[in-house]
């Protein structure tokens, strides 16, 4: 049975935000990417639903229903993905999500699609053809987070001391609705948990000292008991 799926990637990302023009154009998903589930979506997969569905496609809050921030104004397939353009309008919620975006604290899309084609590709399903309902700006929490992390894998401080930036100069403007506030609130706190682990000393754990017995002393002390 075909479930609603919900599908990330870094690279879905935001191209521009235009906050006078409420213009929002990004990538909803690439071609060719694996993502946290083992599936690639192919190229061609959303001809269909942009042919059929395209003008009914809205752009959303986090996946949230109730929080629709805007609609399709142009939706196609490039080489790259599925490339949109939306009109978010100058609603509260609309403002917010923009003044996130410029300030770097969402800086990705997702897709709510419904797999309608699929075949196996060794151990990775394609997605040959699927249902597009939304696209939806998501912040780095929904997201991987290897955007704040280096080449190893660890994390990359100033990475994170940037992010802090943006969100310091965002708050200095001002006029934060309790939406944004919500938002500001919660990426403050991750990136607070990810910069304390990160700078924590390190634990010199002591082995214990093992102290080896010396067998001849022992062989000797036998000895003298057993020719007593």
């Amino acid at each position: 049975m075909n479930t609603m799926l919900y599908k990330s990637t870094h690279l879905g990302e935001v191209i521009d935000a235009d906050e006078k023009m409420g213009i929002v154009k990004g990538y909803g998903s690439v071609f060719g990417n694996v993502d946290s589930d083992g599936d690639i979506i192919t190229k061609g997969a959303y001809t269909k639903t942009i042919s059929e569905n395209g003008n009914r496609v809205k752009y959303l809050y986090q996946h949230d229903m109730d929080k629709p921030i805007g609609k399709m104004i142009h939706l196609e397939e490039d080489a790259k993905g599925l490339v949109f353009e939306a009109q978010v309008p100058k609603t509260q919620l609309g403002k917010d999500v923009i003044e996130l975006m410029k300030a770097g604290v969402i800086s990705e899309n997702s897709v709510g699609i419904l797999p309608l084609q699929k075949r196996m590709n060794g151990e990775y399903r394609e997605l040959t053809e699927v249902k597009l309902f939304e696209i939806s700006a998501v912040t780095l929490a929904a997201n991987d987070q290897a955007m704040i992390l280096d080449v190893k894998g660890n994390v990359d401080l100033e990475k994170v001391t940037k992010r802090y930036d943006k969100i310091a100069k965002l708050i200095r403007k001002g006029e934060i609705s309790d939406e944004l506030g919500f938002a500001l609130e919660a990426e403050i706190l991750k990136l607070k948990s990810i910069y304390v682990n990160a700078t924590l000393p390190t634990v010199e754990v002591t082995e214990p000292e093992i102290v080896k017995t010396d067998t001849s002393e022992i062989v000797k002390y036998l000895y003298n008991r057993l020719n007593k």
